[in-house]
């Protein structure tokens, strides 16, 4: 095989099942996005699987073979692979996606590749071993990352302190009280939703400076969640901060944690102009995308 054909299939795999881990990361194929996503990845793993048969010699492999294991191959091993990059994040989740990808792999590496399986008992040996191996370390990795704090990275670790201080409180509050005008007339309500797509609704939003504002956020996703706000240059160093220190802690008045299924109250005031940012630092959602800002407009004393 010429080697920059090889390089191509093996880049059009790989990038197919980083597509599909993708997915099952960011949604888990209930949003349009990871639908698309995985979709593609399936699409790359069949192209570089068959351009990589080809270039072998391989003339006799037929696309229905291609497509019937291919499928199987990239779904599965963008399952093992996805569940155990996100394991921390959602372990309810990996517990079974890890599992399931191994034996999907498992199966279509076996019916794809009859000459080199081996013999049938060997395989079925393996697949029961392995695949107890696999179910176990995911029901242990289930009990410790859901009996830990591995998601309660708070905000108040020393390298944290610069971020911007406002006047905030936050308190919690029934994912009802989205809908409840504020008993504050001169209070602005603004309702700012998070699910497990990775983003924010409405994701940018213009307010006033010195302005009162009741943020009520709210977690319609199955992951837990959390609203950063501060100035963006000052959001994106908290992120190489908490990349360096996962383990550190920032709880500052800046910043509200949700839980799935529930909502929370911020009272925040911007006390100066100018575009600030909203984040999420839940492992791995701001490198996702979770992130926004909000243009804050000077208020024009007469």
């Amino acid at each position: 095989m010429q080697f920059q054909i090889q390089h191509l299939a093996i880049l059009s795999k790989y990038a197919g099942i980083s597509f599909i881990a993708g997915a099952v990361n960011h949604g888990m194929f209930s949003e349009q996005r990871s639908l698309i996503t995985a979709a593609l990845g399936v699409l790359f793993f069949l192209m570089g699987a068959y351009v990589e048969n080809r270039a072998q010699g391989g003339a006799a492999v037929s696309w229905g073979d291609v497509i019937g294991f291919g499928i199987l191959a990239s779904i599965g091993l963008g399952f093992f692979t996805g569940g155990l990059q996100h394991f921390p994040d959602t372990p309810g989740r990996s517990v079974w996606v890890v599992p399931v990808g191994f034996f999907l792999s498992l199966i279509s590496l076996y019916f794809g590749n009859a000459s080199e399986r081996g013999s049938t008992k060997a395989v079925l040996l393996y697949a029961l071993g392995g695949g107890a191996v696999v179910v176990a370390a995911c029901v242990v990795a289930l009990g410790f990352f859901s009996g830990t704090p591995a998601h309660e990275h708070g905000h108040d670790d020393g390298g944290a302190h610069h971020l911007a201080q406002e006047e905030t409180s936050a308190s919690p509050a029934p994912a009802a009280a989205a809908s409840q005008p504020t008993a504050d007339a001169a209070v602005r309500t603004v309702v700012i939703d998070m699910d497990d797509s990775m983003r924010f609704a409405p994701a940018h939003w213009d307010a006033k400076e010195g302005e009162a504002l009741r943020l009520v956020v709210i977690n319609s996703g199955k992951a837990r969640h959390e609203l950063v706000i501060g100035q963006e240059k000052e959001l994106a160093e908290h992120a190489k901060l908490m990349r360096d220190t996962p383990q550190g802690h920032h709880h500052l008045n800046n910043a509200v944690a949700v839980e799935p299924g529930q909502a929370v109250v911020l009272r925040w005031t911007f006390k100066s102009a100018g575009t600030w940012g909203m984040a999420c630092f839940e492992p791995g959602h701001f490198e996702a995308g979770m992130a926004g800002h909000i243009t804050v407009t000077a208020q024009h004393l007469h």
